[in-house]
This record gives C-alpha cells, structure tokens and sequence, in this order.
C-alpha cells in the first residue's frame, strides 16, 4: 500500500512532534504493509520546497539507520491561497519533485472565489491538483457534486481513511461513501499525524474499502492508483457518477 497524505515529517508543522515519533509511524507503517509514505506537511508562509526535501532525505536517512523498509516521497499539502499565483512552476511541491501532481487543501468551511483561479493555474503550469479530503469541506458536504465539477476541470480527489472509518462524525463518513461508491475519488491516504491522534490508519481503512466496494476498486484507491501518479502517468480507470439525493415521500391521510 501507498499513503500520499501524511504529516510524517518531525516538526514541521501539528505532525510528528520529533523524530522518534517520526520513526515510530514510519515502523508502524510498515509492520501493516505500508510500502511507501509521502511526507506531507503544510505548506505555506515562509516554508520553502527546498527545505521540505531535505527534511525528507533526512528522514529517509533516519529510516535507514532504523531499519525501516519504507520509502519515503517528498509532497506537501498546500494551502488553497493567492499566494500560489506567484510561485514558479519548480517552487510549487509536486510529488516526487516531478512537477506533475500536487496535493492542495481548501478551508474547512467554505469554497474560496478564487480556488478555481488557482486551481486553473497549476494546469497551465502542467500541474494536475489533487483536493485534499473534500468529504471533510462543509460546502461538500451540502453538496458532494461539487467534487464532480473539479473532476470534469482536470482535478483529482483524496479521501482520508479517519472520514471512512468514522473520526469525523457520521456526515463526514457518509459523504465520503458517496465520494466512493460514485467513483467520486480516485485516492484514499491517513491524513496520519501521530500515533494516536490520527494514525497512519490506511491498512484499516482498505477492509472498511474492501467490505463497501470490492476488492478490486479498494486495491485501486491505496495501491494501484497511488502508484501510477507517483510514476507520473495516472489516468483513471472509472467514470465519476453524479449523486442524486433520494427523495422523500410522505402519505398524508385523509
């Protein structure tokens, strides 16, 4: 399995607090069939790509001395922000460093006016942005088709295996089904951040996948799809499906 979502790095941002926390999910990853991990951390402010790969070859190092047979890719989540507009194409964290996929965030609550500005943006820059846990965004809730939208405009989904396995509340956890079984996402990673308080949880999450949607599509969602981006040729294999609400009917007496 491939987790693309973490926040591995020690003290970077509200991840891993130090490097033997580091190492310990890196370990913890790995006794539960996690091949590779990329380290995520927020990105914005003063943090520099440059800085956020050196912290990665430096864990890697760390991992190496530990024993520990995981392979670590260099990410970042970005913050959906202006700010992006004015960096150059080899400034913006890309997985890999490829300049292909980048991993981005909205705000909790709500859509800004300028997410599809620079969203647009990186495509022009030959970078396909992939939205980081819409099922946890309060528009998307309300509505889970907007993630059809940035489907349809180039953009790719994430979903976090805390929505699937319920850390999230019960409105969360459903729409993330909705994402899922309407092949509304194309990738599922742990968000991880420690041990405890969100672990990287992917291995638990693949059985919920397995039981809501078949071996074949969970395999798709943390391996093969996963893999295939890393690789710099992802396609997807599924046609997204519009969710229609079910309507309710009530029969009055008369």
């Amino acid at each position: 399995m491939i987790d693309l979502h973490t926040h591995i790095l020690p003290e970077m941002d509200d991840g891993a607090a130090d490097l033997e926390t580091a190492l310990a999910m890196g370990r913890y990853g790995e006794e539960r069939g996690v091949e590779v991990i990329a380290a995520t951390p927020h990105f914005f402010g003063r943090l520099s790509w440059d800085s956020v790969k050196e912290k990665v070859a430096e864990l890697q190092g760390h991992f190496a001395q530990a024993q520990i047979q995981v392979q670590l890719v260099a990410g970042a989540e970005l913050m959906m922000d202006t700010s992006l507009l004015q960096l150059e194409r080899g400034e913006i964290p890309t997985y890999g460093d490829q300049g292909r996929f980048c991993l981005i965030e909205f705000p909790m609550h709500q859509i800004p006016v300028y997410a599809e500005e620079v969203l647009f943006d990186l495509q022009t820059k030959g970078i396909t942005p992939i939205i980081a846990h819409p099922e946890r965004y309060s528009p998307v809730v309300r509505d889970p088709n907007l993630t059809l939208a940035w489907l349809e405009k180039g953009c790719l989904i994430q979903v976090n295996t805390g929505s699937i396995l319920g850390r999230f509340g019960s409105s969360v956890a459903a729409t993330a089904e909705i994402l899922l079984t309407h092949d509304l996402a194309q990738f599922v990673a742990s968000d991880a951040h420690s041990l405890r308080r969100r672990p990287l949880e992917l291995p638990e999450a693949h059985g919920a996948l397995v039981e809501l949607l078949g071996g074949e599509k969970a395999r798709e969602l943390v391996d093969t799809n996963p893999r295939e981006m890393l690789a710099g040729d992802f396609v997807p294999k599924r046609t997204p499906r519009a969710y229609v609400k079910r309507r309710r009917f009530f029969l009055f007496g008369r």
